[in-house]
């Protein structure tokens, strides 16, 4: 389940192609290689600190983390509860940001099941 370590660490290091194929696919066309190279650049990687990380059944899982930064002059940290899906023996995030179908149409992850029963239920903010 490290491979949120590794999506944020060559996020940061410029490699926003690997970011795209490690979403679920049918997220992909909302990320914008370009923007995500531009923010790499401006920023600086500080660490990455893995707070917990939860196998939920056979196709789910979660990492809380906390991410350190530098965006020019400013040191950040960004704290996200993040959602994983298998899809077809590869695991994918479950990009937050991105547009979502509505609750009860099918699941980005092609399970078959509603989005709310399935991944959409991955996708809660930290409390």
């Amino acid at each position: 389940m490290y491979c949120l370590r590794l999506r944020r660490l060559v996020l940061i290091f410029v490699n926003p192609l690997y970011i795209i194929a490690t979403t679920v696919p049918a997220q992909q066309t909302f990320l914008d290689a370009a923007e995500l190279m531009q923010w790499s650049i401006e920023t600086e990687g500080l660490g990455l600190n893995v707070i917990s990380h939860k196998i939920l059944g056979k196709d789910h899982a979660q990492v809380e983390f906390e991410a350190y930064f530098r965006d020019g002059q400013h040191r950040s940290a960004h704290h996200e509860l993040s959602g994983f899906i298998n899809i077809g023996g590869q695991w994918y995030f479950i990009d937050p940001t991105v547009p979502h179908p509505a609750m009860k149409q099918p699941c980005i992850c092609g399970s078959g099941k509603k989005f709310k029963a399935c991944c959409g239920k991955y996708l809660k903010p930290v409390a």
